[in-house]
């Protein structure tokens, strides 16, 4: 295991995402992203599952057709244009969250010992890989992580 695994628990986190997202246009529900109380960002269901139709399309961010937000009027349109856009992979939006929960692992007693330093392994080389783009003057993209769930 290598830093891959912080990626793949990332990737797990955001088909539980799509998942829930999806299962809230069936009881017409929107979901909203809040913290610390506050409503950070409010999904419609439907345009979700326009722009990505399958969970293989929200992971590798291919948004099919355009997203149109009006910020003065707060809506949102979908045009299908019949092109696909690549956008932000949706497992990037988890992967701070998906490292903290290898973190956890490591202080879980359900996690066998051969598990947790394959973990430690992943979690250090996933750290020295940011000190290295540090030290290079890169700068990691900046993208808005989800911190739940639900």
């Amino acid at each position: 295991m290598t830093e891959r695994t912080i990626q793949h628990i990332a990737r797990e986190l955001a088909g539980e995402f799509y998942d829930f997202v999806r299962s809230a246009e069936s009881r017409g529900e929107k979901v909203q992203l809040q913290q610390r109380g506050r409503t950070l960002l409010v999904i419609d269901p439907l345009l979700f599952g326009k722009a990505y139709p399958t969970v293989k399309h929200y992971l590798a961010g291919h948004r099919c057709g355009q997203v149109n937000r009006d910020w003065e009027s707060g809506t949102t349109t979908h045009i299908n244009d019949g092109k696909v856009y690549q956008d932000t992979p949706g497992w990037l939006y988890w992967y701070d969250l998906a490292r903290q929960r290898a973190v956890e692992m490591l202080n879980s007693s359900s996690v066998h010992d051969n598990l947790k330093a394959a973990i430690m392994d992943a979690v250090i080389e996933d750290r020295e890989k940011q000190l290295k783009q540090e030290g290079e003057g890169r700068l990691p993209v900046n993208i808005h992580q989800r911190k739940a769930l639900h």
